[in-house]
């Protein structure tokens, strides 16, 4: 593997050193709780992580703030007397509960962290990876517990039922008494009572600010997100143009849900997101792409004028969040480490491997030219990920069309540079992604050392003994890793012409889909990954192996239990239902028609390349 093109200072190894080891760090005056409920015995697959590595990528903190951590350990459901972090409540809204450790001191789920803070009264609940990218599967007793895999979480409705929780605390004298003693222990009184009611309502304000921008129009069923997908990319565009600007109307409507994607092979790819629009460049990528997902998720992005006094010496905006790159920077490190996991260390039925071997010329013909076969001993290698123009994939195009497409207003960065030290000046409105990609920059750069520190932890091992100023260029490696997003025609992968036999294959669409791609990325693992496509609108390997018009149009998610027939979870019960169409048309964000490669095979050719995938 090539070195990083940057390289740490000495500073900035000492600071590495102290992001690794001091990643996890518990406050003095934290209390061990016991969890509330049940908690399953799970089984752990080998995917190069040793269980101190996993433990901290479950509860490493990234700067997300959703609410104090105190509050969170003591809330009410909001139609019970139980508790919101019980394993019942947690596991129906398809989070993963956990037993209180030395790293999880409150018994919360997989990804739910208490942020860096010296006393337990200042700490703050928030997301870390783990929460969308850990998942577990159920067969015949045994249940695994797969990192990096797309969580079945309902974020939207664990905020929804986490607002209800908030209100009615504050509304409910004697449910607000209750949770008040708790919280306030031997500091409780009349006063400080009072006090707590008055933050809870301002919390439940704030809270319902975002709730409110991030809300669906009435016209979309309530259960259109649903499980195991969100629309985290307008999520991210929302933070910026919405939050950080302080224009609450200054927002879009996250009407494209995308499947949670896997982790292993992320770091090693060289352009992240479903559309392809992050580019991965090294050291710098990870750095600007983790910024950006921590600002989508409680990363308290705040853009605001510069004092007059610093508007002498050339500054015109300052940029400020919650963000902890120190923690941004230890998790890269274990999601370069993390590989696929097995099919054969599992209990399901054994691989036919005859049936494999006649499926794998089928795969390289119908479907490697998009996703590449690699190696297991190989995914930690760099790879190229094919892009795939939509009109020829046929797949739903909201996803990356909204990401083109949504334009919101500039507001107080209207004429200041896109990229801060270069770019077009922004006029009064632009594409809205470009908002929080202008705050990620402006995060970056105001904390050079520190966010250069925790991003080259992931770099090579290799150092070079010349001068900083002369070999890290900080500024312009992330200006550059911006501005790479668009790519050439050239840079698309060529790809297969899909059979014009079948029209009907393809999602219906009015919108323009010129220069718009989805990533194509090697499918080690993938029989872990359910439910499939890019917005999660099919439920199996089996379903997506149908001929498009065939493939389900209604089906259950939220099950846990797999299925190693078809290759995904059973979708004839579950939580709640997908649906594809409605009112009699194929709802928007929801089509699961498109990627017919292989499709129109004869039936044993499609079981032979089902049965080779599980191999992957």
């Amino acid at each position: 593997m090539k070195k990083s093109i940057v390289f740490a200072s000495l500073l900035g190894l000492i600071l590495i050193a102290c992001n690794v080891n001091t990643a996890l760090v518990m406050p003095k005056d934290v209390k061990y709780l016991q969890e509330v409920g049940n908690v399953p015995e799970r089984l752990s697959l080998e995917q190069n992580w040793p269980d101190s590595t996993k433990e901290k990528f479950w509860f490493t903190p990234q700067g997300a703030e959703i609410m104090p951590y105190l509050w969170f350990t003591w809330l009410e459901q909001p139609d019970s007397e139980e508790l919101f972090r019980s394993s019942e409540y947690m596991s129906m809204l398809g989070y993963l509960p956990m037993k209180t450790s030395k790293f999880n001191p409150s018994g919360l789920p997989v990804g739910f962290v208490m942020t860096r803070q010296k006393s337990v009264k200042g700490a703050m609940l928030g997301f870390t990876c783990a929460a969308c990218h850990t998942n577990q599967l159920d067969y015949q007793g045994n249940k695994y517990l797969i990192d990096g895999a797309p969580t079945l979480g309902n974020f939207v409705k664990f905020f929804d039922n986490l607002m209800d929780a908030l209100n009615e605390t504050h509304r409910d004298d004697e449910k607000f008494m209750r949770f008040a003693k708790r919280v306030l222990g031997g500091t409780y009184s009349v006063q400080s009572a009072e006090k707590l009611r008055s933050d809870l309502l301002k919390q439940a304000t704030a809270s319902g600010q975002r709730q409110m921008v991030n809300d669906l129009p009435n016209s979309f069923p309530d259960d259109f997100t649903s499980y195991a997908r969100l629309d985290a990319f307008t999520n991210i565009e929302n933070a910026g143009t919405a939050f950080a600007l302080k224009m609450l109307s200054n927002r879009n409507t996250p009407a494209a849900p995308v499947s949670y994607p896997f982790l292993w092979g992320t770091h090693q790819s060289d352009v992240v997101q479903w559309n392809c629009s992050a580019p991965n460049t090294p050291v710098v990528g990870p750095l600007v792409r983790n910024t950006g997902q921590v600002v989508g998720v409680f990363g308290g992005l705040e853009i605001k004028k510069a004092a007059w006094w610093q508007r002498l010496y050339g500054k015109k905006k300052r940029y400020s969040s919650t963000i902890d790159f120190h923690g941004l920077g230890a998790l890269e490190l274990y999601v370069k480490d993390l590989r696929s996991p097995r099919w054969e260390d599992t209990n399901f039925p054994a691989i036919n491997r005859d049936l494999a071997a006649a499926g794998e010329p089928l795969f390289k013909e119908h479907c490697a030219r998009c996703h590449k076969i690699v190696k297991p001993a190989d995914e930690g290698l760099p790879y190229k990920a094919a892009r795939t123009p939509l009109d020829s994939l046929g797949t739903d195009p909201m996803t990356a069309w909204a990401a083109e497409h949504h334009m919101a207003a500039t507001g107080i960065l209207e004429g200041t540079k896109a990229e801060i030290l270069i770019g077009d000046r922004f006029r009064d409105s632009a594409q809205a992604i470009q908002i929080p990609v202008n705050g990620v920059v402006g995060l970056v750069l105001k904390n050079p050392v520190k966010a250069l520190s925790a991003a080259a932890i992931t770099g090579e091992k290799e150092t070079e003994t010349k001068s900083w100023r002369k070999h890290v260029a900080y500024h312009e490696r992330i200006r550059d890793s911006i501005v790479e997003h668009r790519f050439d025609q050239h840079g698309l992968m060529e790809l297969a012409v899909m059979d014009r036999e079948h029209p009907e294959d393809y999602t219906p669409t009015n919108k323009n889909l010129d220069g718009l791609v989805y990533k194509g990325r090697p499918l080690n693992g993938i029989w872990a990954t359910a439910p499939y496509l890019h917005n999660g609108s099919v439920p199996s390997l089996w379903a997506l192996m149908m001929p498009p018009p065939e493939r389900p149009r209604t089906f259950w998610v939220g099950s846990r239990e797999f299925d190693p027939n078809e290759v995904g979870y059973v979708y004839d019960r579950g939580k709640t239902k997908f649906q594809v169409y409605r009112n009699g048309k194929i709802m928007e964000g929801n089509s699961n028609l498109g990627h017919n490669y292989g499709t129109h095979l004869p039936e044993a050719d499609r079981r032979a390349l089902v049965e080779f995938m599980k191999t992957l």
